[in-house]
């Protein structure tokens, strides 16, 4: 074999070790709706040593997540009071990474390592690449005229609330975060919730909740129905009660007939 087959054959080779020992060989895939808790899955317990607990890393391409040594823990600035991998559970070898309040810009991959060595001399061996995609909340909703519209906001990310009617073309700002709501009487914030009150037909359409980056945390088509007036219903039951006595009421020739025979009866 010359030179070139030789360097050939080696390149080949590392493509293959490179290939068969990437993270991203064996991607875990979860999601969440955007506000709401996440877990990425991890485990350690075929490293589990009884003496100490697991110190884990959590990583993404470009940010520290966390890390948690014991008792000691570190969050990314990014991540801050929003990540965490318990105690209780590194201890029996589940380094689960849980994420709160779940943001477009958490989606991406994320890695973990087991840490191990002495104080100077650190190695870290790679767990598991879970991939995290981020979705968008939907939803169909009808209410009565003169009802309560209540619109999920989810989360302190929402700064925005736009709408449009079924019969335009045009999106209005109904509600921003620092605004002020000058018809209280109509919309009103409570919680994570914008209530609308008392809608008419002219709040049928479509409402999107917006985090500051413009991108919509949840769309919901709303559809204003009339409702069943109390008069019309009670007149619609007396109408079916009646219809149902005429129906087990005996016809009058039955009637007739039978009246007749125990005349004649009667009269024998």
């Amino acid at each position: 074999m010359d030179g070139s087959n030789w360097i050939s054959a080696f390149l080949m080779l590392w493509l293959i070790i490179c290939a068969s020992s990437s993270p991203f060989s064996g991607v875990v895939h979860t999601s969440s709706k955007v506000g709401l808790p996440a877990v990425l899955p991890c485990s350690v317990a075929s490293h589990l040593e009884s003496d100490h607990t697991p110190h884990i890393q959590w990583h993404t391409i470009s940010y520290s997540v966390l890390e948690r040594m014991g008792q000691d823990q570190f969050q990314g600035e990014a991540y801050r009071d929003r990540a965490n991998v318990p105690e209780e559970l590194l201890v029996r070898g589940n380094c689960s990474l849980f994420l709160q309040d779940v943001r477009f810009s958490d989606a991406g991959i994320y890695e973990s390592y087991l840490v191990y060595g002495e104080s100077n001399i650190k190695n870290r061996i790679f767990i598991q690449s879970v991939h995290l995609a981020v979705i968008d909340h939907k939803a169909i909703k009808s209410v009565e005229t003169g009802a309560d519209l209540i619109l999920d906001l989810y989360t302190h990310q929402a700064e925005q609330v736009i709408f449009q009617n079924s019969t335009e073309t045009n999106w209005t700002v109904l509600w921003e975060k620092d605004g002020i709501i000058n018809n209280k009487d109509y919309l009103k914030k409570r919680d994570h919730k914008l209530i609308l009150r008392r809608v008419t037909n002219s709040n049928s359409g479509t409402y999107k909740v917006l985090d500051l980056e413009g991108l919509a945390l949840s769309t919901v088509k709303v559809k204003v129905t009339e409702p069943v007036l109390i008069k019309e219903t009670e007149a619609l039951e007396k109408q079916s009660a009646l219809g149902q006595a005429t129906m087990s009421m005996p016809p009058l020739s039955l009637i007739t007939l039978f009246l007749t025979f125990n005349l004649m009866l009667q009269m024998n």
